[in-house]
């Protein structure tokens, strides 16, 4: 019996050493455009789409896990959304995708909201935010991130609607 249970502990420590560790990635079929995703097509470049989404949500203070120009493949993670100090249970998350369509840009944005729950905030919600006029907001911001730095290329400060 004792020579039973050495061989099969042996072959454990075998195939566990065989199993080999593979890199943990981030879930990319997050990125999969469904209805859940906002969409707005840009007259500009998908390249400046792209650098103007990255501008934007890094200047809301999102952390941006994947930033991947070779896909158009955006995404981060931002912390409590109240203001210093105050005390909330919600987070936000964002995925962005920018690919060429027809001549133009056309970005896709979905939203989620994070909300904590359960002892230490061990269990988690997450909602997809759906309300388009946050998303219309959103892709005017990126629009104007465009408009600000012609302007101050331009040599025009401040930019007109300041």
């Amino acid at each position: 019996m004792r020579v039973f249970i050495q061989i099969v502990a042996i072959s454990c420590m075998i195939l566990t050493g065989c199993a080999g560790g593979s890199a943990l990635q981030p879930d990319r079929s997050i990125f999969s455009l469904d209805n859940n995703y906002q969409r707005h097509r840009f007259m500009v470049p998908i390249e400046d789409i792209f650098d103007r989404t990255v501008t934007v949500f890094q200047g809301a203070g999102y952390k941006l896990d994947v930033i991947d120009r070779a896909t158009g493949q955006i995404s981060g993670r931002r912390g409590a959304t109240g203001s210093k100090g105050a005390k909330t249970d919600k987070d936000l998350k964002f995925y962005a995708l920018v690919i060429p369509r027809d001549g133009t840009s056309e970005l896709s944005i979905k939203i989620v909201q994070v909300i904590k729950s359960g002892r230490l905030g061990s269990s988690k919600a997450e909602l997809i935010v759906s309300d388009t006029q946050m998303y219309q907001y959103l892709f005017q911001r990126i629009e104007n991130v465009g408009t600000e730095q012609e302007n101050t290329n331009a040599g025009v400060w401040p930019p007109p609607g300041y």
